[in-house]
């Protein structure tokens, strides 16, 4: 099993967005971890694609929104 375990949400969403299962999710006092099962190749290709992706931009939109609804 090759695991890809993130803190990162967004990330996360684009993972499963993608058809990755989610495998397990950690929790503690401080953040929650996602885990996938994830080949190594792939996990470096995905990390870019994500970085590029129109995805992050729209992910970007959303916590800029919330802000200003949350203020």
């Amino acid at each position: 099993m090759n695991l890809l375990i993130t803190d990162d949400l967004a990330f996360s969403a684009y993972l499963k967005m993608k058809g990755f299962q989610l495998v397990e999710s950690r929790q503690n006092r401080k953040n929650i971890q996602f885990v996938f099962d994830i080949d190594q190749e792939d996990q470096d290709r995905l990390k870019v694609e994500f970085i590029n992706s129109e995805f992050l931009e729209y992910y970007n939109h959303i916590r800029s929104l919330k802000k200003i609804v949350m203020s």
